[in-house]
This record gives C-alpha cells, sequence and structure tokens, in this order.
C-alpha cells in the first residue's frame, strides 16, 4: 500500500496552462474595452518667442576730437565704456550702423580702439565720417 501512495504523489502536478491562457484572456479584454478618458486642460495662448518690439531706428554716432578724447552722442566717454555706451544706446534704439567721426590730428591708435570696441559688443557696420 505504501508504493501506491508514493506513486499518487509523484504524479500530483499541477497544469498551469489552462490558467495562464484565462488569464491572458481576461487581460486582453480589458484592455480592449477599457475607455481612455482624455485630460481636460486650459487652453493657453502663450506669447511669440520672440516679442515683437518696435524700437525707432538711429544711428549711433561715436565722435573723436584732436587730443584722442571719444565723444558718443555728445558725452565724453573712456575708451573702456565704449561698449557699455553702445549696449545702453541698442537697449532704446535699433542701430542701423555706427557712425565714427575722427579728427584729422587724433591717432590711429584710438580709432582703432573704439572700432574693435564696437566689434566686440556686436556686428555693427562701421562707417567712418570725414570733414
Amino acid at each position: 500500500m505504501k508504493s501506491k501512495l508514493s506513486k499518487l504523489q509523484n504524479n500530483a502536478d499541477v497544469d498551469m496552462t489552462p490558467m495562464l491562457d484565462i488569464v491572458f484572456i481576461l487581460l486582453i479584454f480589458f484592455i480592449v474595452t477599457t475607455s481612455f478618458v482624455k485630460p481636460v486642460a486650459i487652453e493657453l495662448n502663450r506669447p511669440l518667442d520672440s516679442p515683437q518690439i518696435d524700437k525707432p531706428v538711429k544711428n549711433a554716432l561715436f565722435r573723436i576730437d584732436e587730443s584722442n578724447g571719444v565723444y558718443f552722442s555728445g558725452r565724453l566717454i573712456d575708451l573702456e565704456q565704449v561698449t557699455s555706451n553702445l549696449a545702453m544706446f541698442a537697449a532704446k534704439y535699433e542701430i542701423s550702423s555706427v557712425l565714427i567721426t575722427a579728427d584729422e590730428n587724433s591717432t590711429h591708435n584710438t580709432l582703432m580702439s573704439v572700432m574693435n570696441n564696437i566689434k566686440q559688443y556686436d556686428d555693427y557696420s562701421i562707417s567712418l565720417i570725414s570733414k
């Protein structure tokens, strides 16, 4: 009798295949019958990437006198202030070009320093004016 009981215990495996089939069928059924709700959102009118600000167009005017003094819009400035004054002018106006008037007795070094500072700030077209 013992041998008959041991044979029955050895054959006591459970076949999981039908249960897995049912689980997959139920999973497919619930996925197919599920209705997805589109989330309700508020429409936003976003601004454009670049704001459209209409600035008046002007030329920036630098003047170099005979003693190598640099003037911007009638004010005496240092060579180190060329870039900052041009930046403040560009904040108010759209710069079409930069005009430089140099006295014939001024040095070439001063003129080139002003031009280099302008090009360092932005790539504006520079025009030299002679009197």
